[in-house]
């Protein structure tokens, strides 16, 4: 898994492929955590749009890597 940035750093929203990256797994499963209640996220113009806290979360949670 990335070094990830302090929580105040982050970006306004993240996209699928970039939570990916962030959490050094696949987008199917981000699509999977997003299904499941594990990431928060809107939809905006047919874009998955993740709220970065959400990820931050995650992996405090100990729940990735």
């Amino acid at each position: 898994m990335q070094t990830f940035m302090p929580q105040k750093m982050l970006p306004d929203v993240v996209s699928v492929p970039e939570a990916a990256r962030y959490l050094g797994i696949g987008k199917q499963e981000v699509y999977r955590l997003l299904e499941f209640g594990e990431l928060r996220a809107k939809r905006e113009n047919g874009k998955i749009l993740i709220d970065p806290t959400s990820i931050y979360e995650l992996c405090n949670r100990g729940k990735m890597h």
